[in-house]
């Protein structure tokens, strides 16, 4: 790649600034609209001071000179001929410049403006300016190439900076001073010479912009360099659909491909993030290696459009890809089975198919868990994705009840759902449970007791002639649950066990053995300290 380099000089240093930043302990904070820039006469540097504060005489002001994150005051300078102002509004919008600065390397430095020096209605407006401490400086700067691709987005800006010293007159390396580069509209990138004068500044290209230059610049030295967007030509090769497609109308038909691009070697190389797009709405995005796949509705029948996303670094692909679809077969449930365990948990079986006709390979549709309380008011517990002729089973993430309604529907074809299936099961609990006696020496014996029961309509009942599992977890880490015994419970639905205490640890019973009709239970962890 070809290096660009240009170099300009000018016979002028210049620049302003009005930055606030905190005051000193022993002044008070401030906010002046007065400021303060630098500026060369011959062949020395000056401050120039600006007068906009009407509470103050320029014969007031004082100005103090540091290094950019430093205390230490180098110079401090007093302004000229501040005689011919008697009153502040007399001096308003004038400037006053101050004699000579003489610092001992180049650089930029900081300005604070005080007002009222060593007084006890001292002010300091800390960083009011910035003194560029430097004659003549001189831009030298390369790129490190002229276009810019998806295969290389950073434009690199070399260069030097150096400037005449105001004491010696010899040309150093200008420490500190700042460099800004800018493409267009777009937000300026900035660094800072070092010791040697030199920086680096890159660029960053978002394949946005088009055509232009990119502008590096300090104060009125400004380098120029172009700089061409180059878009790559995209292709993309569909696998599925095939140009005519026969699907279930609400079906979600998949869609799956390659998209590749020219790359800056005339090698054909995968596109990764580039939006796929039918009929004009996206898809989904390619993956790193150009792939892509996804599923469009069937919901018209005629010529549906898959076609690319206008990404940044990229054009287009040639042509779109049109395909025919029809959606002559309805969707129909098959096979389809509900329950209820013993957990409340609520599963569905079945098989998504259609009435007549054939589809794609890979059809899909999504179905929607519906429940109700009253079998006439429907809301979705839940969602699925069901591929066509594919047996599926899925759980309702809303747990079962006592009794209630439950159904699948098709989201994508209006009426088509399941048959309605009534589920539930009576609920049963362990009450009074306990471990007794609590805080016991080893080999003592404790009872583990409680009372079983289940409802029946509103009313509670006690369960009787039902086996009820004692588990134990050592209070160890890594420990598990075990079950150390059972016990059955009696006609008021109280039951009891007997065990050693051997170790610390907890106990819980469970209710586990449960007929069709009934759901399982648990009582509450109780910890027993074996001393």
């Amino acid at each position: 790649m070809k290096r660009i380099m240009a170099v300009v000089t000018t016979a002028v240093a210049l620049s302003a600034s009005a930055l606030i930043a905190a005051p000193t302990a022993q002044a008070a904070e401030v906010s002046l609209r007065s400021f303060t820039w630098s500026a060369e006469k011959d062949g020395e540097i000056h401050v120039l001071y600006e007068h906009w504060d009407r509470n103050s005489l320029p014969s007031d002001v004082t100005l103090r000179v540091r290094a950019k994150g430093g205390d230490a005051v180098l110079a401090t300078l007093g302004l000229e001929d501040t005689g011919r102002c008697t009153t502040a509004s007399d001096c308003e919008e004038q400037q006053f410049r101050t004699g000579p600065v003489e610092l001992p390397a180049l650089g930029v430095y900081t300005v604070d403006l005080v007002v009222r020096a060593g007084t006890a209605d001292e002010v300091v407006d800390r960083d009011n300016g910035e003194l560029n401490y430097g004659l003549d400086p001189e831009l030298i700067a390369t790129a490190d190439r002229q276009r810019v691709s998806y295969d290389h987005r950073v434009v690199t800006v070399d260069g030097t900076l150096v400037a005449r010293d105001p004491n010696t007159h010899e040309k150093k390396p200008f420490e500190g001073a700042g460099v800004y580069a800018r493409y267009k509209s777009q937000d300026f990138v900035t660094t800072t010479a070092d010791k040697a004068g030199r920086f680096s500044l890159p660029f960053d290209f978002n394949g946005y912009e088009t055509d232009a230059r990119l502008d590096v610049w300090f104060q009125e030295n400004l380098v120029s360099f172009p700089v061409t967007v180059r878009k790559q030509p995209l292709n993309v090769t569909v696998d599925t659909p095939a140009r005519s497609v026969t699907a279930p109308y609400g079906s979600d038909v998949p869609a799956r491909g390659t998209v590749t691009r020219t790359a800056d070697d005339g090698t054909r190389k995968p596109a990764g993030g580039v939006g796929v797009l039918v009929d004009g709405r996206h898809l989904t995005s390619t993956k790193a290696d150009g792939t892509f796949s996804g599923a469009f509705p069937a919901t018209r029948n005629g010529t549906t459009r898959l076609e690319l996303g206008q990404e940044p670094w990229f054009e287009k692909a040639a042509s779109p890809y049109d395909f025919q679809v029809k959606t002559a077969a309805t969707s129909t449930f098959s096979a389809v089975e509900a329950g209820v365990d013993k957990y409340r948990k609520v599963t569905f079986s079945g098989r998504l198919g259609v009435t007549s006709g054939s589809y794609p390979a890979g059809t899909t549709g999504r179905v929607s868990i519906d429940h109700s309380r009253d079998g006439q008011n429907w809301t979705s517990a839940g969602q699925f994705t069901a591929t066509y002729g594919v047996p599926f089973t899925r759980a309702a993430p809303l747990k079962g009840s006592a009794g209630s309604y439950w159904r699948l529907r098709h989201l994508g074809a209006t009426g088509v759902e399941s048959r309605v299936h009534k589920l539930g099961r009576q609920y049963t609990e362990i009450r009074s449970d306990d471990v007794t006696p609590e805080g016991v020496p080893k080999g003592t014996k404790l009872t583990a007791k409680g009372t079983l029961m289940r409802k029946s309509g509103s009313a509670w009942k006690a369960y009787a002639g039902q086996k009820v599992r004692v588990y134990f977890k050592a209070a160890t880490r890594g420990a598990v649950w075990t079950e150390l015994g059972s016990a059955k419970t009696l006609t008021n639905g109280t039951f009891s066990k007997q065990f050693t205490a051997l170790r610390d640890g907890t106990w819980q019973m469970r209710y586990t053995d449960t007929v069709k009709t009934h759901y399982a239970s648990s009582g509450r962890e109780d910890y027993v300290d074996v001393r």
